[in-house]
């Protein structure tokens, strides 16, 4: 497979609207476990950004966007059509759907196993995320 990029920004693009009253209703929904949104699950919990999720999310390497389904650029939605929730990868200015919703879901909730679908997608569109150099 051809090396295509190395990703330089992930977009989470969250199946739930912005706003305080919005992340209450969605909160709701994760304490009654009614159809929330999976990406935000793994990301987010009631009080906030998860413990778990801000490790990974500084071993990534790249800055990470949230984008709620109401602030879809023109852009952002032809490249994903309909599929929320999704990460999406910036690569030289272009912009590549790596997880798909069906994807997120299978996370079942686990931080790890969104990072290792995150290797793996990018992988398979020939993407790679850059190299930390340890201190």
């Amino acid at each position: 497979m051809t090396q295509r990029g190395t990703i330089q920004r992930l977009l989470f693009v969250y199946n739930a609207d912005s706003g305080t009253l919005n992340a209450i209703v969605d909160s709701a929904k994760k304490l009654l476990s009614i159809n929330g949104c999976p990406l935000c699950s793994l990301t987010h919990s009631l009080a906030g950004e998860r413990g778990e999720w801000k490790s990974c999310k500084e071993s990534i390497g790249v800055p990470i966007d949230y984008v709620h389904r109401d602030e879809l650029t023109p852009r952002l939605k032809n490249v994903i059509s309909r599929e929320l929730p999704c990460v999406v990868a910036e690569v030289d200015g272009e912009l590549t759907v790596v997880l798909t919703a069906e994807v997120i879901a299978r996370c079942k909730g686990s931080v790890a196993d969104l990072r290792g679908r995150l290797n793996t997608h990018a992988a398979m569109r020939g993407l790679s995320f850059p190299v930390l150099e340890s201190a």
